[in-house]
């Protein structure tokens, strides 16, 4: 798995995530979210899952408390799935986290909404 960070407008900070997300995974993306947020104070973060090929319990685990760290923050978080990315969509779906973060097909859209 690897972790990329970027900040593609004003205001708005990236966290993207390729790979698969399990145990050690999870860890290494909560980590570098509440680090993220810490040093690039957002008003926008956005976690982008579209590479990622698995999202495992403990991944899940990872956006809830990215999420909690960016309310803390006072930092809206959003997600993005991929357009038809299933390892995501579905797992996102199964436990009602698209009822608790904003999720979007595509960077783009994110961005623009």
């Amino acid at each position: 798995m690897s972790l990329r960070e970027h900040t593609p407008a004003p205001g708005v900070t990236v966290l993207e995530v390729i790979g698969d997300v399990d145990l050690a995974e999870a860890e290494a993306i909560r980590a570098r979210m509440a680090e993220m947020l810490r040093q690039t104070r957002p008003a926008r973060a956005l976690l982008d899952l579209s590479g990622v090929g698995f999202l495992g319990s403990h991944g899940l685990t990872a956006v809830v408390r990215s999420s909690r760290a960016a309310g803390e923050a006072g930092v809206r978080l959003d997600g993005v799935t991929g357009p038809d990315n299933r390892a995501v969509i579905r797992p996102v779906r199964m436990t009602g986290l698209d009822q608790v973060i904003t999720w979007y097909p595509d960077l783009d859209t994110a961005l623009g909404a």
